[in-house]
């Protein structure tokens, strides 16, 4: 089983429904998935149906009190698994836990641990994760085979990444795969095509992004991911080429959308910038 963790120390960067598409891209492909939403707000267990389904029972899971098992739901919409939220979880909660616990969570091992469990029942574990700087992140990037970072092509949220680049680098120094990417992107604004152009910092920033189109935004509202809508959604090609880029980069053609076909899919062309002047 791989594990990817969706992160940015800000929110509002589009973590959830990049977390959701990826999740459901790879359930529609026929791997078996399991998502964990780790952020308290809830935001994925919503859009599954299962919001606060978990609630008070990180800190028995993490305790050993209950199985990995026993906070598994399943949608059977979309032939996913998922651990719902746990509303009132924090690292406040297993600094109090057992020893044992503690000790788990002061090596980074709490989030191993339990993902552990269930690695030979699933094919990909995506983690989506509350947005800020704490213990718990550490657990879950040692856990993870891959940090992915989206970003917002905007001055605040790439202030943010400089800082977050130097909270990971002894992530990257352990040979974890750390990548970046834009998303939300508004190709016709020239602050967002001037980022798109630049290839800078210490983390890799994927050639492909995902735009801001309606039907991305949508998903929390009909709750139907782009993946699971009748109509095909004209967004599905990004995310399948950002995919397949995370999959070379990985080295993983096992999960490889489009295998053995070169995806020519440019971030950015100078026919678009000539004609949004």
């Amino acid at each position: 089983m791989k594990t990817i963790a969706v992160y940015n120390i800000k929110g509002g960067v589009g973590k959830t429904t990049t977390s959701i598409n990826i999740a459901c891209l790879m359930a529609k492909m026929g791997f078996s998935v399991l998502i964990w939403d780790l952020d308290p707000q809830g935001g994925t267990s919503y859009f599954f149906n299962c919001e606060g389904a978990n609630n008070q029972r990180y800190k028995r899971l993490f305790e050993n009190d209950i199985s990995i098992y026993e906070v598994i739901q399943t949608c059977d919409t979309h032939h996913i698994d998922i651990i719902s939220n746990d509303a009132f979880f924090g690292d406040d909660v297993l600094s109090k836990g057992s020893l044992l616990s503690r000790l788990n969570f002061a090596n980074n091992a709490t989030i191993q641990a339990a993902l552990e469990k269930v690695e030979d029942d699933y094919d990909v574990c995506i983690i989506d994760c509350p947005p800020g700087k704490f213990s718990l992140h550490n657990n879950v990037f040692t856990a993870a085979h891959l940090l992915l970072i989206p970003n917002i092509p905007a001055p605040l949220s790439l202030y943010c990444f400089q800082v977050l680049q130097t909270d990971l680098k002894v992530f990257q120094q352990q040979g974890k795969n750390i990548m970046s990417f834009y998303n939300m992107v508004q190709i016709r604004k020239n602050l967002h095509r001037r980022y798109l152009e630049e290839q800078s910092g210490r983390i890799a920033k994927l050639n492909n992004y995902i735009p801001f189109y309606s039907d991305i935004e949508n998903i929390s509202f009909n709750k139907q991911s782009i993946f699971h809508q009748l109509k095909e959604a004209k967004s599905i090609q990004f995310y399948e080429a950002l995919w397949d880029e995370v999959c070379d980069k990985c080295n993983w053609p096992m999960f490889k959308k489009n295998k053995g076909r070169v995806v020519d899919f440019p971030a950015f062309s100078n026919g678009i910038a000539a004609s949004a002047e």
